[in-house]
């Protein structure tokens, strides 16, 4: 019998990443640590919200006539290599304004409050993500890039890219990339990000590409320091649940009174 897909992304990313946080933990905890049901439920969940968003992507771009007919001839025309380097610029510019509105806009935060509020970070934590935000996120990335026209081969190479790369700056490892890290996201980047007392209001808002935040005032990785705590102060309790009706509650509540 075949294994589900969904099951072989558990299993790769388990016999890939765990192995690694046991030898470079920069924080030691448990391998089952607060959370972890929790965010993995977030991880079934959110691989089929995932492909149907992606599904539902596609037939917005087709509905709107597909892309834009010449930008698309031009951008297709490009060598494999720069289509997907342009992707990757496009899709982490794209995802760092939408970023910066979770942090900044009250009703967006909280919803961006749930990856928030994983209080040990590592692999698993990088699917706590609600699916709203989720949905949103990729929407802001993949719209445009479609409408762009980029090849299918280049698309394909991204979301991979992209996947992957997630997964890497949430590890819990203390390995140090002098001049990648100022290139690519690496878990010493991104951790400044998810720091509980961060010194500035966001910081850190690409997933992808640093140079965004040196662009934009918003980096922030000083030399030989790690964060000490991760997650917020917000009450969002360790289960699925809770953190699927949380973003909500205010709104529920004020109705109630009415």
């Amino acid at each position: 019998m075949e294994i589900p897909d969904v099951i072989k992304g558990i299993l790769i990313l388990i016999f890939v990443f765990v192995p690694i946080e046991r030898a470079l933990a920069v924080h030691h905890q448990k391998l089952l640590r607060e959370g972890w049901f929790t965010d993995l439920c977030y991880y079934f969940s959110g691989y089929f919200i995932g492909h149907g968003t992606t599904k539902l992507l596609i037939v917005f771009v087709l509905m709107s006539q597909g892309s834009i007919p010449i930008l698309s001839k031009f951008v297709g025309q490009q060598p494999l290599f720069l289509q997907v380097t342009a992707a990757i610029f496009i899709g982490d510019l794209c995802f760092y304004f939408v970023h910066r509105l979770l942090h900044t806009v009250p009703w967006l935060w909280r919803f961006h409050a749930i990856h928030h509020s994983s209080t040990h970070i590592d692999w698993l934590a990088t699917v706590r993500v609600h699916p709203f935000e989720q949905i949103l996120t990729k929407a802001c990335q993949m719209i445009p890039l479609y409408l762009l026209g980029f090849s299918s081969e280049a698309l394909a190479i991204y979301i991979v890219f992209s996947s992957a790369i997630a997964f890497f700056i949430h590890a819990n490892v203390r390995v140090k990339f002098p001049i990648l890290k100022w290139i690519i996201a690496t878990p010493e980047f991104h951790s400044w990000h998810h720091d509980r007392y961060p010194q500035k209001r966001a910081q850190n808002l690409a997933v992808q590409l640093p140079i965004l935040d040196y662009i934009f005032g918003t980096l922030y990785m000083p030399k030989n320091e790690q964060p000490k705590q991760y997650g917020t102060k917000l009450n969002t309790t360790t289960n699925y649940f809770n953190h699927l009706i949380y973003p909500f509650k205010n709104w529920i509540n004020k109705n109630a009174d009415r």
